[in-house]
């Protein structure tokens, strides 16, 4: 039996797939600690693992979740994104490494498995970089559970939503853009990491502060297939594709009674702003709802925490709208996704086949609209806040073109294809750590 060390930034979107690699540890037979937020306490009990909770000053739960200025400042272009990486992710992170050295002076686990952005694990594979023997510190495997950041001579820089331009005149760009983040844009972000790992004792990190995780982890796991991410000829060799990690199937969702009206021959259409960006539900949900009230199809919207009934607005008669409704059952009859562009929601979508409309203009998902747009497989609406008639256009057209349909059916058939636990459980092999005793 090997022990692993799971953890996770307190969001759902990143917490979610790792639940799921929980639950599968744990019945393979290793003994599992999963370090987060406690407001998953009990998620994470009923997989099995043994739940520890984040210390206060390492939990950036409430700088995440539902909070407005927040998702203000992160509409604020470069000034909310340096906003958010310093106060969201690296001011935690001496916290968050407090914790899982206290996890590990009682738990010495033979790999940690983290997210992307849980920058406490930084220290860890910062001293994997300074040559410390394998033997003295666990494993390091990262999930990737944003589009995957990685500057390279193909692409533009993270955060910027630019989709790849061929040639030299590509080259030419996305080497000078990179050279002006790192020097300029973000060269206080970078200082501000650099000051964090110092004052762990940790020596000075080369790499991008973007870059570091798929160059200094012993596997870099991107949870997506390859047709969903820009081509890179320089990917760090510790990036594999694993496919998305889905949710377990829901076993106590009550149908409402409206549910047979997803049976009938008109099209139909889902909107959700997921479950961060969800306290105005006046940027998508309702825009969709107004925009296609008089369309011969079914809208059915999700609040994700806002209760429908105190909606400002009367539902027109080809509308349904829910606080929650799990994906898994509500997509297999949907014919459109609209979002506001959460990584794991659309990987979700594509996993069924089901093409998307997007509009996101806060933390990862320009770059999530950016890449539907690229693999083909949706509309990007190039806002957080579009107009019903827009949206209405958008779905119109992505109904009308069967091109999308096709290649949404195509990334089905490529996620399919993947086994992203046991895919998962070799890569635990090659490192020594996954044969459960």
């Amino acid at each position: 039996m090997s022990r692993l060390l799971l953890a996770s930034t307190p969001a759902q979107g990143h917490t979610a797939p790792l639940l799921v690699v929980a639950r599968h540890l744990v019945d393979r037979g290793h003994e599992v600690v999963f370090l987060t937020t406690a407001h998953y306490a009990r998620r994470v009990a009923d997989t099995g693992a043994q739940f520890v909770a984040l210390s206060p000053e390492g939990d950036a739960h409430d700088l995440l979740v539902s909070n407005p200025e927040r998702e203000a400042a992160s509409r604020r272009g470069l000034r909310g994104v340096k906003d958010d990486l310093r106060r969201v992710f690296i001011d935690p992170a001496r916290h968050q490494y407090h914790d899982v050295r206290e996890i590990l002076s009682n738990f010495p686990a033979d790999a940690v498995i983290a997210d992307t952005t849980f920058v406490g694990i930084a220290p860890l594979m910062v001293g994997r970089q300074a040559g410390r023997r394998r033997g003295d510190r666990p494993a390091v495997i990262v999930l990737g559970v944003l589009p995957l950041p990685i500057s390279s001579r193909d692409t533009a820089p993270f955060g910027l939503a630019l989709p790849p331009l061929g040639g030299l005149l590509g080259q030419v760009r996305n080497v000078g853009l990179t050279w002006l983040a790192r020097h300029v844009a973000l060269r206080d972000v970078q200082r501000h990491a650099q000051e964090m790992l110092r004052a762990e004792g940790c020596p000075p990190v080369e790499k991008f502060v973007v870059d570091a995780p798929a160059h200094l982890a012993d596997a870099y796991l991107q949870l997506t297939t390859e047709s969903f991410e820009y081509p890179r000829r320089d990917l760090p060799p510790a990036v594999r594709f694993l496919g998305p990690i889905l949710p377990d199937p829901s076993l106590t969702f009550h149908e409402p009674p409206w549910w047979g009206d997803l049976d009938q021959s008109r099209p139909v259409v889902h909107v959700t702003q997921g479950t961060l960006d969800n306290h105005d539900l006046t940027r998508l949900v309702l825009p969709t709802i107004e925009g296609l009230s008089r369309d011969d199809l079914l809208v059915v919207g999700t609040t994700g925490g806002p209760d429908p009934d105190s909606l400002p607005i009367r539902l027109p008669a080809n509308a349904r709208i829910e606080g929650f409704i799990p994906h898994d059952r509500l997509l297999a009859k949907v014919d459109v996704m609209v979002t506001n562009g959460g990584y794991g929601g659309v990987q979700q979508a594509l996993a069924l086949g089901v093409p998307l409309v997007v509009a996101g203009d806060s933390e990862d998902k320009p770059e999530v609209a950016a890449r539907v747009a690229w693999s083909g497989t949706g509309v990007n609406l190039r806002s957080g806040r579009p107009s019903p008639g827009r949206v209405a256009a958008a779905v119109r057209h992505v109904l009308a073109d069967p091109s999308f349909g096709a290649h949404a059916q195509a990334m089905r058939r490529e996620i399919r294809a993947h086994r992203p636990l046991d895919e998962l459980d070799e890569v635990l092999d090659a490192l020594g750590v996954g044969a459960p005793a």
